[in-house]
């Protein structure tokens, strides 16, 4: 039976345990040199502040070290090949031989398109589309990290609509994304309602706060944009649920 002095002295390198090691270092520089030319859309933002964001978002929600790995590489699969020159495939099994089989599925799970290297993705409906179908079934893991992506990304929008000094208004920001304004919004309002119906999330207080967060970002979006949510629910860009 361990003494008190012993049982101080556990608890004390207990305290003092480093929270995220040095896989999650690791992570940081394989994110950086795979996306190291990369910039976030329609700006000169070096992309690895969206993938600090993610992180942060998830660490903040209660992400242990596999699911802020997996935030910092959750866009490798997509986007790695056009800027490493390998295959989503193959990038998959490198981040399995780092940093486990678990932190790999959470990453595919956050990913919509694994394209090989060179290869045009799919169209953006079909994607969207296909990820939402399969969004609802995602575990709780796989939730976090793929809303704290859609959290970051719609503060950004939500930042950017609200410091635009475009004289053509909200509808000429979203000319950088290929759907334009009604696709994106339907997309992120398709995103929480999927998120709410998922049953993972059910019984998970901090995920379902990350959700309200999101909700609340891209209601914002909507109103600076002038639809609210049912109508934004029902554009043609994407099939009904």
């Amino acid at each position: 039976m361990p003494t008190r002095r012993g049982w101080r002295r556990s608890c004390h390198l207990l305290r003092n345990q480093p929270l995220l090691t040095n896989r999650f270092t690791r992570a940081l520089t394989v994110a950086h040199e795979w996306h190291a030319p990369q910039k976030r859309k329609g700006t000169e933002t070096p992309y690895i502040s969206h993938l600090l964001g993610v992180a942060s978002i998830a660490l903040e929600f209660g992400a242990n070290e596999d699911q802020a790995i997996a935030a910092l590489l959750h866009d490798a699969l997509e986007d790695g090949p056009e800027f490493t020159a390998k295959d989503a495939s193959q990038l998959r099994r490198e981040i399995a031989e780092q940093f486990g089989e678990q932190v790999a599925l959470m990453v595919e799970g956050a990913t919509d398109a694994m394209p090989k290297a060179g290869e045009v993705k799919a169209p953006w409906a079909q994607r969207k589309a296909d990820y939402l179908k399969v969004l609802v079934n995602k575990d709780a893991d796989m939730l976090l990290v793929s809303a704290s992506d859609k959290l970051h990304n719609a503060r950004a929008i939500l930042t950017d609509i609200m410091t635009t000094e475009n004289q053509a208004g909200v509808a000429a920001f979203f000319e950088r994304f290929s759907q334009g304004q009604e696709g994106t919004l339907q997309y992120y309002r398709r995103l929480v309602d999927t998120y709410r119906a998922a049953p993972a999330t059910k019984g998970k207080p901090r995920l379902q706060a990350l959700l309200n967060e999101l909700d609340r970002t891209v209601t914002a979006i909507e109103t600076a944009s002038g639809v609210d949510a049912d109508v934004v629910r029902n554009y043609p860009h994407l099939p009904n649920p």
